[in-house]
Parts: C-alpha cells; structure tokens; sequence
C-alpha cells in the first residue's frame, strides 16, 4: 500500500462518520470544506506547467502565458456558444488526463491501448462519481439556471450505461496487459485495489466531498510528486522549499483570478452562479494543463 492510498483511506473513514450523520450536506457547505483544499492543493499541480514545458522548448514564459490563454479563451467561448458540448468535453479531457496520470508509468512504450485505458478508466471513474450520486447531481442541476443545459447528459440510462461499459472495459484491458506481462501481476491486483477503494468513496461520500478526496490525494499530489522529482534530477529545483517558491507566483495568480471573477458574479457583473463559475475556471485551465502534461509523460515514458 501506498502512503498516498493510505492517507486516502483514512481520510474516507474520517470523514464518513461525518456524512452518515448529516446524511445529506449541501452543495454549498461541501465547497466551503472543499474549496480550500482544491485551491491549495488541487491548482497548484498545474502552476509549474511553463517550467515544464520550456524545459524541452526554446520559447519564453511570456510566450507560453499567451498561448495559455488563448487556449482558456478558447474554452471559455466554447462554454458561452456550446455549453453541452463544452461540458462533455470537459468530462472527457479530465477522464483521459486521470487515466493518463494513473497508468503511463506501467509502460515503456505508449500505443493505442493504452490511450483506450487511460480514456476508459478515466471516463469509469468520473461516470461512476456522476452515477452513484445522481440525485445530487440533478438537486444541482434543478437548483442553478445556468446547469440546466446538462440535465440530458445526465439521463440514468446514459450515466449507467457508459459507467458499466467503460469499467468492464478498463478491467479487460489491465487483465490483457497483465497476460502480455506488460506489467506484474501484483501491479494488477494494486490497481484493481485503487479503483475498487475510489469508486467506494464516490459511493459513500458526498458528489463534492468524493471528488476532492481523490482528486486532492490521489491525483494532484501524486503529479506534484512526479514533476519535484523530474525537476529535481535536473537539478532546476533541490529541495522541497525551492520546488514551493517555483509553485507561488501561478498559483497566487489563479488564486487572484479567481477571486475576482468571484466578486464580479458578487456584484452580479458576471451573470454565473460560484458553482457554474469555478466549473469553467476549471476547464479552462485543465485543458492547457493536460496539453502540457500529454507533453510531459510521453516525453518521460
């Protein structure tokens, strides 16, 4: 077992007692107990995304920051004009990156399957979080306006389906690897263990509270971890304090960012719930970041 499966386990049973308890929690109260977790611990694992990239580049950071941005830009046009499709693409882009994240270390060569499961457990993962917690996520969508255009995504027919189907998928796929002994057979049984341990999680915990406790653990700090050490064996950064100080200034900016944006939709400049808001931010960061790190890990592969 991992520390970081470790840490992940203890912090579902300490906050189950919690959940049982209060049975349902709202939206709102899960993101003020989420949020700062996200925000400290969730962001930063794409602010050093620049270093990252140059590092294998000739180009400047201020080149790099615009064509960031015009890639958000892009993403956030896609969400004013084509919001469902936007949504879906969100949906896809994070479950291939998950996936990506999760797996590209097993192998020494990258193919076609193994894209198929990085995209096929991703999309397991993220379709059994929406489907375990489904009437939460339609309260959601019937309590916003400005969700309303996800309600047809969200059909149990369509959730369910594509939840089954790309789990058995998934399953299929590291069972096949492990008989091509692209991997042992203990690493088999590990992650068969990981996903079984996060789909639990989605399905005791609350939509936010679930998110964030792999999206925090098993996620951002593990990639975190991975870009101190890539960084570290180049000698760009020696100790951990030097790899912070190189996390602060994008961090702090998005940080920034995203208060502003907050105190627009405060004094209903920006006509977005928070919710609806943050999603966006998300995405529209998420998508140069995964550009960034498909860079990274085929370069480190």
């Amino acid at each position: 077992m991992t520390r970081a499966t470790f840490i992940f386990i203890a912090a579902v049973l300490l906050f189950l007692p919690i959940t049982s308890e209060f049975q349902e929690i709202e939206i709102g109260h899960q993101l003020m107990v989420c949020l700062p977790f996200i925000l400290l611990l969730g962001i930063p694992h794409g602010a050093i995304d620049n270093v990252l990239f140059l590092k294998k580049t000739d180009g400047r950071n201020l080149e790099f920051i615009g064509i960031y941005l015009i890639v958000a830009g892009i993403n956030l046009a896609a969400w004013l004009f084509f919001p469902v499709l936007a949504y879906v693409a969100f949906l896809v882009l994070s479950a291939y990156h998950f996936g990506q994240s999760q797996f590209v270390h097993y192998f020494t060569e990258i193919n076609g399957p193994h894209k198929v499961l990085h995209l096929t457990w991703g999309i397991a993962l993220l379709s059994g979080l929406i489907f375990f917690n489904l009437n939460e996520v339609r309260s959601i969508v019937a309590e916003y306006e400005d969700f309303m255009f996800f309600d047809r995504v969200h059909q149990e027919l369509i959730i369910r389906s594509v939840f089954i189907s790309s789990l058995l998928l998934s399953l299929l796929l590291m069972i096949f690897f492990a008989w091509k002994k692209e991997w042992q057979f203990e690493s088999l049984l590990i992650e068969f263990i990981n996903l079984s341990l996060i789909l639990c999680c989605f399905y005791l915990m609350p939509f936010i509270v679930g998110f964030t406790l792999y999206f925090v653990i098993l996620h951002s700090i593990k990639v975190m971890r991975e870009e101190y050490e890539y960084l570290n064996v180049l000698g760009i950064i020696s100790s951990i304090r030097g790899f912070l100080i190189l996390l602060t200034p994008f961090s702090l900016l998005s940080f920034l960012g995203i208060a502003l944006l907050f105190i627009g939709i405060h004094f209903d400049l920006i006509p977005w719930s928070y919710g609806y808001c943050l999603m966006i931010v998300i995405s529209s960061i998420t998508l140069p970041h995964a550009i960034v790190m498909n860079r990274f890990y085929n370069n480190e592969a």
